[in-house]
């Protein structure tokens, strides 16, 4: 089955990548980026966007995040779910985290898009990734991706019914992973070199929110430590305070 590929971008060993790799389905899975020093999200696109444009505009391709992926299923059935949604191109929907919105945005439907899981015939993902990478909107591939989706949004459709691709939530991962999806990944999945990762690449979307809540939370602990010391509601009201008219 020549004309569909599976592809990921990887620069080193981790998580479920070896998994990945040597699937039951013993399913090529091609690796960019091996060796590369990493340079930020958007390193996945610019390698994604080379590559793809060498072969040939018809062909079905699939990128899949390569620390998160399980492949669940045979090569045909990967291909007929594609095929069965006819679009030219077909994203993941992302899992609900806090300020998730606020960091990635929308694509449609107010839904998130995932940009670790997504299909389409080649020439429509050239021109969606050439768009986002012409645009520099941001420097996150996901931020950038469904901000770009309500560019193409004719083009696009999201897997909502996870036949395709399933992002699982951490309740599903823990207690309900059983799924039908072609491809399983668990974004948000802890490691070191990502917790590392956080500040830098995310802080600067959510700063106000989180400069917010810790106000509040400063507020609750003195409202707490000097509960009772300082109630003014509770000081009895002192008839001749007022004075008489």
């Amino acid at each position: 089955m020549d004309n569909i590929h599976i592809i990921t971008y990887e620069t080193h060993d981790e998580g479920n990548f070896k998994n990945l790799i040597n699937n039951k389905f013993n399913i090529n899975v091609k690796v960019l980026g091996w060796g590369k020093k990493w340079n930020g999200f958007m390193d996945k696109l610019k390698n994604m966007y080379e590559y793809i444009s060498t072969l040939p505009d018809n062909d079905i391709v699939l990128f899949i995040d390569g620390f998160d992926t399980t492949i669940n299923n045979s090569l045909e059935n990967i291909k007929q779910k594609f095929v069965d949604f006819n679009s030219n191109i077909v994203l993941s929907e992302d899992i609900y985290l806090p300020f998730s919105k606020k960091t990635f945005g929308t694509c449609k439907k107010k839904l998130i898009a995932n940009a670790g899981l997504y299909a389409g015939y080649n020439k429509k993902l050239q021109d969606l990734i050439n768009y986002i990478l012409s645009e520099n909107y941001s420097e996150d591939d996901q931020r950038n991706m469904n901000h770009a989706c309500l560019h193409f949004k004719k083009w696009i459709k999201i897997d909502t019914e996870k036949t395709l691709f399933h992002n699982q939530g951490h309740y599903e991962r823990y207690f309900n992973n059983k799924s039908n999806s072609c491809f399983i990944s668990t974004p948000g999945k802890l490691s070191y070199n990502r917790i590392k990762r956080v500040p830098g690449e995310y802080f600067h979307f959510v700063w106000k929110e989180l400069l917010l809540i810790l106000l509040i939370l400063i507020v609750l602990y003195y409202c707490v430590k000097y509960k009772g010391k300082y109630n003014i509601f509770k000081t009895p009201f002192k008839k001749g305070l007022r004075s008489k008219v």
